[in-house]
C-alpha cells in the first residue's frame, strides 16, 4: 500500500484534512499510525478502500492507484470505527453474510478461535461491549484472505490482555507477508508492536521511521515532564526563559542529563516556595511520547511562523 503525495480538503468549514502525506506500507510488516484526534488518521485510512478519494495525490494499492471500481480493493481489509452493522444480528449470522461474499473466503473458525469471538457467536451484535465489537470488526476484515489490512483504532475499548493476544493475531498475519496499518492513541502500544510509526498532525506527517530510528533523534537527551500544570509554570518558564512543550496539562523539557537535574531542583524549589502549582514531577531518559509531543510542536510552530 502506497500514499503518494495525498491531500484533502474539505468544505471552508471543515478546512485540509490532509497535507502531502507519503508512506509505504510494505508486505510483511506493520505499520502504526499515531496523532491526536482530528490529526487526519481516519481519512488516511478511509482512502484505501475508496470510501473517500483524495483531492490530490493518490494511493495505491498492488501499484494500482485506488478507486471505487477498481479490483485492488478486494486485496485489503478494513476495519474501521464505525461499521454500521445491523444491531440484532447475530455474530454468527454476520460472519457467515461476509463470508459469502467471497467465493474462497479464509478459515473462519480459525480466525474466531485465534480472536476468542467462539464464545459470542450466537449473541446480538448490539449486545456485545466495545471491545468484542471490535473484535468482531477485525474478524470480518480477515476473512476475504486480504493481503493487507487497515484497522483503525483496533483495540479502543480492550482490555490489556485482549490487546496482547489482538496484537500477536495480526502478528501472525505480518508473517504470512500481510501488510499491516493500524492506528492507536496509545503510544506504548506503538512503541512495542510496530515496524514503522507515523507521526499524523494536523493532516500533516511529522515523523516516520521505527522506533529505534525515532528515539535515536533523541541522542540520548533526558526529558523533565510536569504534571497537572497549572498557569503558574507556564508564567515560570517565559519569566526564567525556559521552554516546555505543551501536551494538554503537562509540560515537558528535553535536555542533556545535568540540565534536566538543574531545572528538576529549581523547579521543585520554586514548588515549595508556592511559587509553582503542578501534581506531579518525572525525569529521566527520553520516551517515545517525548519524541512525539516534540515533533507536534515543532510543526506546529512552523506552520505558525
Amino acid at each position: 500500500m502506497e500514499w503518494r503525495h495525498v491531500a484533502k480538503r474539505y468544505p471552508k468549514a471543515s478546512g485540509r484534512a490532509l497535507s502531502d502525506v507519503s508512506f509505504v506500507v510494505h508486505p510483511g510488516e506493520i505499520v502504526v499510525l499515531v496523532g491526536p484526534n482530528g490529526s487526519g488518521k481516519t481519512t488516511t485510512m478511509e482512502m484505501v478502500s475508496a470510501l473517500r478519494l483524495p483531492t490530490s495525490g493518490e494511493v495505491l494499492v498492488n501499484s494500482e492507484a485506488v478507486r471505487p471500481s477498481t479490483p485492488q480493493r478486494a486485496l485489503v481489509g478494513v476495519q474501521l470505527q464505525e461499521t454500521g452493522l445491523p444491531q440484532r444480528l447475530k455474530v454468527r449470522e454476520a460472519i457467515r453474510a461476509v463470508a459469502g461474499l467471497y467465493a474462497d473466503p479464509g478459515p473462519v473458525d480459525e480466525i474466531v478461535a485465534q480472536l476468542g469471538l467462539g464464545p459470542y457467536m450466537t449473541q446480538a451484535i448490539g449486545s456485545l461491549s466495545g471491545g468484542w465489537a471490535r473484535r468482531l470488526d477485525v474478524v470480518l476484515a480477515c476473512i476475504g484472505r486480504p493481503r493487507a489490512l487497515v484497522l483503525d483504532e483496533p483495540t479502543s475499548g480492550i482490555d490489556p490482555v485482549a490487546r496482547a493476544e489482538l496484537w500477536e493475531f495480526l502478528r501472525r498475519r505480518r508473517s504470512e507477508g500481510v501488510a499491516v496499518l493500524a492506528s492507536t492513541h496509545d503510544l506504548s502500544e506503538a512503541e512495542a508492536y510496530a515496524d514503522r510509526l507515523l507521526v499524523l498532525d494536523r493532516g500533516r506527517l511529522v515523523l516516520q521511521g521505527t522506533v529505534d530510528d525515532i528515539l535515536d533523534l533523541a541522542g540520548g537527551r533526558w526529558r523533565l515532564r510536569l504534571i497537572g500544570v497549572e498557569s503558574s509554570v507556564d508564567a515560570w518558564a517565559r519569566t526564567h526563559g525556559v521552554e516546555l512543550v505543551e501536551a494538554g496539562d503537562t509540560r515537558v523539557l528535553i535536555s542533556d542529563r545535568q540540565t534536566v537535574a538543574a531545572m528538576a531542583e529549581q523547579i521543585e524549589a520554586a514548588r515549595d516556595r508556592g511559587d509553582l502549582h503542578y501534581q506531579d514531577i518525572l525525569k529521566g531518559p527520553i520516551r517515545l511520547e517525548d519524541v512525539f509531543a516534540e515533533a507536534v510542536s515543532q510543526a506546529n510552530q512552523e506552520v505558525a511562523r
